[in-house]
This record gives C-alpha cells, structure tokens and sequence, in this order.
C-alpha cells in the first residue's frame, strides 16, 4: 500500500514538470518560425532619409513621403528645433538598432534605438506608416 502511494505521487510531481519542457519546445519553435528582426527595405529607406533630412534641416525632405495629417501636423518651425537639437549629434555619429515593428490602429509601426557616439542620452525613433505613407515620426 505505501509503494503505490509513492509511485502515484512520483507521477503527479514529473506530470508538471513534463507538460512545462513541451510547453517550452513549443515557444521555441515559434520563435523559430518568426520573421528576422529587420524592417523590410523601404522602410530602413524611409527612417534613413527621415533622419538625413533632420541632420541636413531640409523640412521638404522630411515631410515629402507623409500623409496629408502628417504634412500639415509638422510645421517647418517645430521640425527646424527638432533639427537643430539633434542634428550636431547625429552629424557626430549615431547608430541605430531596430527593435521591433508593431500593428496599432491601422499602421505598422516600426521602432528604432539610436544610440549617439557623443555619448548623450539614447533616443527611441518611432515612424509609422500606412499605404506606404508617413502618418508619423516621432524621437523621444
């Protein structure tokens, strides 16, 4: 009587432990299956003329891919001190890590980590587009 107690509680202790390393093989095979961590080329195209026009200041430039919304949220002043805080740091060297892009609201949002070789503060570029326009551009 007290062998099958212990042999009926072995089971329930791996049954667990069992159900957790399948459950982990799992995961790893989707994670597999997944896309590389990369945008597709035209959006790196878009980021890298986004962040060219903010070093060379050209607002035509910046605004030339966005939506209509876009066009007319960014105004040439706000875009021209947006420029001329980050422009001596990107024109010093920057590099910039894709992070990730994501489905919200319609768009596809692609996220970027720049970090600047003066050593400053790090910045999270986030450009989201639809219909293969610009809808946004933000740096914080």
């Amino acid at each position: 009587m007290n062998k099958m107690g212990l042999v009926v509680a072995a089971v329930v202790i791996m049954s667990p432990l069992t159900l957790a390393v399948n459950n982990v093989q799992a995961v790893n095979e989707l994670v597999l299956v997944t896309k590389s961590n990369q945008p597709e080329q035209s959006v790196q195209k878009t980021f890298t003329s986004l962040i060219n026009a903010v070093e060379q200041n050209n607002y035509t430039q910046f605004i030339s891919l966005g939506n209509a919304v876009f066009k007319e949220g960014i105004t040439k002043q706000t875009f021209t001190q947006v420029s001329g805080q980050l422009a001596p740091r990107i024109k010093k060297g920057y590099s910039a890590v894709f992070l990730a892009n994501l489905k919200q609201q319609g768009y596809q949002v692609y996220l970027w980590k720049l970090t600047f070789f003066d050593g400053s503060d790090d910045v999270l570029a986030r450009l989201s587009l639809k219909d293969g326009k610009i809808g946004g551009f933000w740096l914080n």
